[in-house]
């Protein structure tokens, strides 16, 4: 039975020639904050100039994981920002076809009334546009 099922894989396999559908990759983006944080932001790359925003864990050490499909991982960024009068080490990594791609671990520090959109935000990969 394993042979035949083989043959038919590998026929069919002949029957449906690559498409553009081959050419993309498959992003994991990572983030995980080091403290306790309250409305702690990641902002990530969807589709191409498309994002999405979600809430990070406030409990230490939780990670958030989400997953995209993109034609080009050069297009994979991921933003996270902390908001005053929070601290802490930031982890955040990019996972292209299951290999690392960009990782940063830093101490972010926002400050007090500090206007400033990068004011508490951690960067990796491709720029992500916007304060959160």
């Amino acid at each position: 039975m394993p042979v035949v099922a083989a043959t038919v894989i590998a026929a069919g396999s002949q029957l449906f020639p690559a498409t553009a559908h081959a050419d993309l990759h498959n992003i994991t983006y990572r983030a995980r904050i080091d403290a306790l944080t309250t409305g702690s932001q990641a902002t990530f790359v969807t589709n191409a100039g498309q994002t999405s925003t979600t809430n990070l864990p406030s409990m230490p050490g939780n990670a958030f994981e989400a997953n995209t499909v993109l034609p080009d991982p050069a297009q994979a960024g991921l933003r996270i920002v902390l908001h005053f009068p929070y601290a802490a080490n930031v982890h955040c990594e990019i996972d292209v076809d299951d290999n690392v791609f960009a990782q940063v671990d830093q101490m972010v520090r926002p400050a007090a009334g500090n206007a400033d959109p990068n004011n508490g935000a951690l960067q990796c990969g491709a720029p992500v546009g916007g304060p959160s």
